[in-house]
Order: C-alpha cells, then structure tokens, then sequence
C-alpha cells in the first residue's frame, strides 16, 4: 500500500506506528487527532489459505481476545 502514496497516486490512513518502521523518501504521516482509535485485522488470500494461516489467525484471535 505505501508504494501508491509514495508514487503519488493515493493518500491513505496508516497507524501511527507506521512513521516508524516504514519511512520512506516521498510520504509524509500526518496525525490525524480527533480519528477514532483503530482496529486491526488479520487478511489473507482465501485461495492461498492452509493450516498454517488458520493456526495463525487462531492464535491471533486468541491474544486478542486476551488483550481486548
């Protein structure tokens, strides 16, 4: 996602973390202040799913479930 931004083609919301482990020359990250907290989620490619992405997403339902 950050190739479109950064080609000029896209402007996109990123957590804020993201100014940290993926700078890159050409995107600027502006906090957005007044945005409600954000959520994540696990994707994956159905047609590429195996055992190991489901015990993936179990494990990450599991410690979300946990910290939630």
């Amino acid at each position: 996602m950050l190739s479109l931004p950064s080609d000029g083609e896209a402007v996109a919301p990123a957590h804020a973390h993201a100014a940290r482990y993926f700078t890159r020359p050409g995107i600027a990250y502006v906090p957005i202040r007044d945005a409600p907290p954000a959520r994540w989620a696990l994707i994956w490619r159905t047609a590429t799913e195996s055992t190991l992405i489901r015990a993936l997403a179990r494990v990450a339902a599991d410690i979300g479930t946990l910290a939630g």
